[in-house]
């Protein structure tokens, strides 16, 4: 789409603000003062609609001082210039947060005064809908609704289909905001398939916007984001790449438009082990608790890195203050939840607490496919080879199964037989890791025991870089040699669990209906597993390995 003389107002790659540039601004605020004056609210529309998210940057003092003049009654009546005036209040007055959290505090208060009126079955305006229709999808995927926002998305876009069933000759308003918000709710369920298509709707509707290319940076981003989430190195780069392409982005949101592209740079860099690069990623988004949408996936990154760190003790503790500062619904669900389960699963291995992690995989159930590497890694440790094995092989060719994860399931059924003498079946599933992984990734080989990770490389025959050869022998030992598991059966724990409570053992029968010789075998079978000769040497030792 070829550009006009105001296009030159928003950055776009050509260096720094010239006198041109500020003369051009100075055009701006005298247009803005003029519709102002002439009080003619739909130009001041169009304007905004036109510059959306950079016009704050362009004349923030100006914009705001025209706003002021508009009348209650017309910014009630008129949604798109109450959203305008939001932005142009918060993006303008905070200038040093990144997160924005006033603005999005206000769109979302906003979104829900809307929300009971805003119909966008009836909607006519194109405009509108973009604008208005994608707070209340915000507002509503803010209070937890994930579900919902999605389904109130989908009523937008086919809204606006019906609206523009084909190219308009004007440019689109907000082009690929829809589809990028849709793309972001989708994330939150962890439902990453559909997230990209949308994402990538986002990028071809906006990627040719001189102007309001906003939706397509933010979708391109994001995708990189998860291809680097599941380990998908090329695809990575490939958006990174589509990233970079895009003029830079107006300063007051450019930290929430390219954060998910930080966020990929990071696993880049911790993949290949480059300590300093995904230290450099995680100075920019902080380690999870910053109160962004897509703080889940911060705080992946931040977990995998203090576990390879050597620092797992330490992000157990942040990994408490991210969960406190983020509301239940959020940490209770989708990407929140798997991610803290998998973070804090992986933090525990590593910081010598395997019991605990076993107690969090087991009452997280088999659904919980994403704790199924922690839960193999474990059986290895502890030495049931065959579990391992099996829980690896089961898992390889799940649906939902990540590249990353697919690669740790790899080396651990691989480890597993080769423990159990399996040699032939081990160097292959040891050739298969080596083939997944990309030539420069070194992060899943860390998590071998250094004999087991020896002996398989001494097997296979798909060789290792020089490279990452030197990165490897560079890295730290991740996880113990070994755990030991206190692996109690259900109605074990339901005992111990009234064992803690002073009950004896004609209690404990009585409150689960069994007999008491039936309890009493099976206290005495707790202290085995336990070490323990008494009921304060079993309860002692239970809570502290995790088990109460």
């Amino acid at each position: 789409m070829a550009g006009t003389e105001d296009d030159a107002l928003l950055p776009n790659g050509k260096g720094p603000p010239t006198d041109s540039t500020s003369s051009s601004n100075q055009g701006l605020s005298a247009q803005l003062h003029r519709i102002a004056g002439a009080r003619d609210w739909d130009a001041l529309e169009q304007l905004c609609d036109r510059y959306w998210l950079a016009l704050p940057d362009l004349c923030g003092p100006d914009l705001v001082t025209v706003f002021e003049q508009i009348p209650s009654d017309v910014l009630q009546s008129r949604p798109r210039l109450l959203v305008a005036w939001i932005s142009a209040f918060h993006l303008s007055k905070d200038t040093d947060s990144k997160t924005r959290r006033p603005y999005l505090r206000g769109l979302t208060d906003v979104g829900e005064w809307i929300a009971s009126s805003f119909d966008p079955d009836t909607e006519t305006s194109a405009a509108t809908l973009a604008a208005v229709g994608t707070i209340v999808l915000i507002t509503i995927r803010m209070r937890g609704d994930l579900e919902g926002a999605e389904r109130y998305g989908q009523r937008l876009s086919e809204r606006m289909a019906q609206l523009n069933p084909r190219p308009a000759a004007e440019p689109m308003a907000r082009p690929g905001w829809i589809a990028f918000q849709r793309g972001l709710t989708r994330t939150l369920m962890a439902d990453f398939g559909r997230a990209a298509e949308q994402y990538r709707q986002a990028h071809e509707l906006a990627r040719s916007e001189p102007t309001v290319f906003f939706a397509g940076l933010n979708g391109v981003a994001n995708l990189a984001m998860i291809f680097a989430h599941l380990g998908h190195h090329t695809a990575t780069e490939h958006w990174l790449d589509t990233m970079r392409s895009y003029p830079p982005s107006t300063p007051s949101v450019a930290f929430l438009l390219t954060v998910g592209g930080t966020i990929a740079e990071g696993w880049q860099a911790l993949d290949r082990y480059d300590q300093a690069g995904v230290q450099a990623a995680l100075e920019i988004t902080g380690d999870g608790s910053l109160s962004i949408e897509v703080w889940p996936f911060v705080t992946a990154l931040a977990a995998a890195h203090a576990v390879h760190a050597g620092r797992a003790v330490e992000y157990l503790d942040t990994l408490q203050l991210v969960q406190l500062n983020h509301a239940g619904v959020h940490t209770t669900q989708g990407m929140g939840l798997r991610v803290l389960h998998r973070a804090l699963a992986d933090l525990l291995i590593a910081a010598g607490k395997p019991n605990h992690a076993l107690k969090l995989i087991s009452e997280a159930g088999p659904d919980a496919h994403w704790l199924t590497v922690p839960a193999a890694r474990l059986r290895l440790l502890n030495g049931d080879y065959e579990i391992a094995r099996t829980l690896a092989a089961r898992f390889q060719s799940h649906s939902a199964t990540a590249h990353r994860d697919l690669l740790q399931l790899l080396l651990i059924k691989a480890a597993a037989a080769l423990h159990m003498g399996e040699g032939t079946e081990a160097a292959r599933a040891m050739n298969s890791a080596m083939r997944l992984r990309s030539p420069d990734e070194v992060l899943s080989l860390t998590t071998l025991p250094p004999a087991d990770r020896a002996e398989l490389f001494r097997i296979a025959t798909v060789p290792l870089s020089d490279l990452a050869a030197e990165r490897l022998a560079a890295a730290p030992h991740v996880f113990p040699s070994n755990a030991k598991l206190v692996d109690l059966t259900t109605r074990e724990r339901a005992v111990l669990a009234e064992l803690a409570t002073g009950d004896t053992a004609t209690q404990i029968a009585r409150t689960l209906v069994v007999s008491v010789n039936t309890v009493r075998t099976q206290i005495q079978s707790i202290y085995r597993k336990l070490g323990a000769s008494t009921r304060d040497e079993a309860i002692m030792r239970a809570s502290e390995l995790g088990i109460l």
